[in-house]
């Protein structure tokens, strides 16, 4: 691990070469400081470049460690709390005769069922896969229902709605225009939901960052900016 120092703060970074890298890369994510550099660039020169954008790498790291909130882990034990589009739902484990594991949403709450001879601490990871499983489920028609709005106020139609498990992306949108989203959004409230479907039709149509792309999401939804927020600030806890 290299590292630079930029007033009183040290900021580390992982160096990687590459021969086929024309340009140095720079990123910043939850892991902290990537950079790629071409095999034929000097340290000083890299080390030059992160000083000269220091600011920007601090501002990032901050707003990631602002986003990490500790979420303790569920263990998938009758009685813990799961949420689902924005509110919290109790769990109830029932131990049966039966073979294969089992998890259903039933009467405001979520059942499950597991074989006698299960203990607790297997728990998560026999419906922690089952649980994901039902949001995916869930989550496709939820979203194809809940873009419908934006679709007849843009007049533009993804090809697919595909939920997915995606690390560091809450949606994206394809070339061949289809709409991915991450599981994880469908724990958020339904407001922020609706922030990302919009994000994303809108890329069928700018499919850059431009100064159009934003007019028209303001268009869709006019208090973007907030929802957006709320994710940046609240994304870290949309977790099982």
């Amino acid at each position: 691990m290299n590292s630079i120092q930029f007033g009183n703060k040290t900021i580390p970074y992982t160096l990687t070469r590459s021969q086929r890298r024309k340009t140095l890369s720079i990123s910043v994510d939850q892991h902290g400081v990537s950079v790629i550099s071409p095999s034929e660039v000097c340290l000083e020169k890299i080390e030059y470049t992160l000083h000269q954008k220091a600011i920007w790498i601090i501002k990032q790291l901050f707003d990631f460690k602002e986003m990490q909130t500790n979420v303790q882990e569920r263990s998938f034990l009758s009685g813990e709390k799961l949420p689902y589009l924005g509110r919290q739902y109790r769990l109830k484990v029932i131990k049966t005769d039966t073979n294969k594991p089992s998890f259903r949403f039933y009467q405001g709450r979520f059942l499950a069922e597991l074989p006698k001879g299960i203990s607790e601490a297997e728990h998560r990871d026999l419906l922690y896969p089952l649980f994901v499983n039902w949001i995916k489920q869930k989550a496709s028609n939820f979203a194809h229902d809940r873009i419908k709005r934006f679709i007849l106020k843009l007049q533009q139609e993804p090809k697919k709605i595909v939920i997915k498990d995606q690390q560091q992306r809450w949606g994206s949108c394809t070339p061949a225009g289809n709409i991915l989203l991450n599981w994880r959004i469908f724990l958020a409230p339904t407001s922020m939901i609706d922030y990302v479907l919009a994000h994303e039709l809108v890329h069928l149509k700018h499919m850059d960052h431009s100064k159009e792309y934003w007019e028209t999401l303001q268009m869709l939804l006019p208090d973007y900016q907030q929802r957006k927020e709320w994710l940046r600030i609240n994304g870290g806890t949309l977790n099982v």
